[in-house]
């Protein structure tokens, strides 16, 4: 056997494996002898049947398993004795043919190509800045806080006629072009938020309406966005893409939330009794709340924006045109190039990060421990837990940890999380991060961009 390397770039090497006759000819003679004493054929006992016969049969089949079974082994030795970091797999080459006769079998050569992981410097250089977004705790945020609070506490009464902050609950019929009702159409028992409702003109037609009103309202209109819309007329998501045209609406009941009144009622709701006294120090408690409550999101949206921004910023090479041909090969199912173009960006980033993530993990000696994997489960499970308003105590929080971790893919999951955090913690350090004070609207766009 002899396996040669040879570079096509920088990240990509051809790697020509030669094989002699000596080195299959041993495995392939086991396995046919092995094949022979099992085989059942008409003018020979069993065990009986002549080798030339078994070769001609099964020596091919047996061949190829078997010099497939060798390249495999012959390349992973080459990658491991020579340290290579590779990226996917070797795929054959494209413009190379293997060279071999399969009726008369004796030294046969294969062409491969791989892709080269590229080498990734962790000195970012003065350039390397980025921003952190954060909220200011200002007057209009208490204030806002303080309303939701009102509202979170407040009481909800029947009124005869609608405001602007109203719900509507009613029925909603669907119409056709001449306003008669459409047969079959839906009709559904629902309701509309007017305060939420963010079309003018449609807000402007819901306030003023009693009992028993009708009113014919377009459902994209009075809704915030498709899934909102399916619920309230009890549709599919492939129905809201087709709807078109108007609803009747009759009003059926109006209900008003009435904000709880600010005093010590509502104190003692949200802290404990007797511990908030004035209103001063309500707006105080609130403040340090929202300081601790935006410090904690801000990091949140920063370190998955960090990770985006630090990616682009790096321009870490890939093998492009090797792993595009590797994933259409390497998938179990056709795909085409248009699926692999439509993806592939997203599937290069992903692997950047790795490859920044597994030099970090390398460069300083990164470890997870047990007592890390424990403490991160145990977070893990008792966020779930409270999400459903059932807290645990410590030990069914240790029983339940356990568990998870007992499982090899939410280890990895907890893994993961560890491992990123550790990551973007020395990161931080080796580069220059500015806060920048930004309105809660504009942070929420932030926000929403990296989820």
């Amino acid at each position: 056997m002899n396996i040669t390397q040879e570079p096509i770039d920088a990240l990509r090497a051809q790697v020509t494996v030669k094989l002699e006759k000596q080195d299959y000819e041993g495995r392939c003679e086991k396995i046919l002898q092995h094949q022979r004493k099992q085989i059942v054929m008409p003018g020979f006992r069993k065990g009986k049947v002549p080798m030339d016969i078994v070769k001609k049969q099964y020596g091919k089949t047996v061949l190829a398993d078997e010099l497939n079974k060798l390249l495999s082994e012959s390349l992973q030795k080459h990658i491991s004795e020579n340290k290579l970091h590779v990226l996917g797999n070797p795929i054959p080459a494209e413009e190379q043919e293997e060279n071999g006769d399969w009726d008369n079998p004796d030294a046969f050569t294969f062409t491969y190509e791989l892709g080269l992981a590229p080498e990734v410097d962790l000195k970012f250089g003065w350039r390397a800045r980025f921003t952190r977004h954060t909220i200011p705790v200002d007057k209009k945020a208490i204030d806002n806080r303080v309303l939701d609070m009102q509202r979170q506490h407040g009481t909800v009464s029947d009124v005869e006629v609608s405001e602007e902050k109203d719900m509507l609950i009613g029925t909603f019929v669907q119409l056709e072009e001449s306003g008669a009702q459409l047969e079959g159409g839906i009709t559904n028992k629902s309701s509309i938020s007017i305060e939420f409702t963010d079309d003018k003109a449609s807000k402007d037609n819901l306030i003023g309406l009693s009992i028993g009103s009708d009113i014919v309202v377009d459902p994209h209109k009075v809704s915030k966005n498709h899934e909102d819309l399916g619920k309230m007329l009890g549709i599919s998501h492939e129905q809201v893409h087709a709807l078109k045209g108007d609803f009747k609406f009759t009003v059926e009941e109006i209900k008003r939330l009435n904000p709880h009144d600010v005093g010590q009622s509502l104190f003692d709701k949200i802290y404990p009794k007797g511990e908030v006294k004035d209103e001063k120090d309500f707006r105080s408690r609130i403040e340090k709340d929202l300081e601790g409550h935006f410090d904690r999101d801000a990091e949140w949206v920063f370190r998955r924006r960090f990770i985006v921004d630090l990616i682009e910023y790096m321009k870490i090479p890939l093998p492009e045109v090797f792993l595009k041909r590797w994933i259409k090969l390497s998938n179990d199912k056709p795909v085409t190039e248009e699926q692999i173009e439509s993806e592939f960006a997203g599937y290069a980033d992903s692997l950047r990060w790795q490859l920044l993530q597994q030099t970090v993990m390398k460069d300083q000696e990164m470890k997870i421990t047990a007592e890390e994997l424990e403490s991160e489960a145990r977070k893990f499970v008792g966020a779930q837990y409270a999400q459903y308003g059932m807290p645990l105590d410590e030990e069914a929080m240790d029983t339940v940890a356990k568990g998870v971790l007992a499982k090899d893919e939410e280890r990895r999951k907890i893994a993961d999380v560890i491992i990123e955090r550790k990551v973007v913690d020395f990161l931080k350090t080796k580069v220059s991060i500015k806060d920048k004070s930004i309105s809660y609207e504009k942070f929420s766009e932030l926000a929403a961009e990296v989820k």
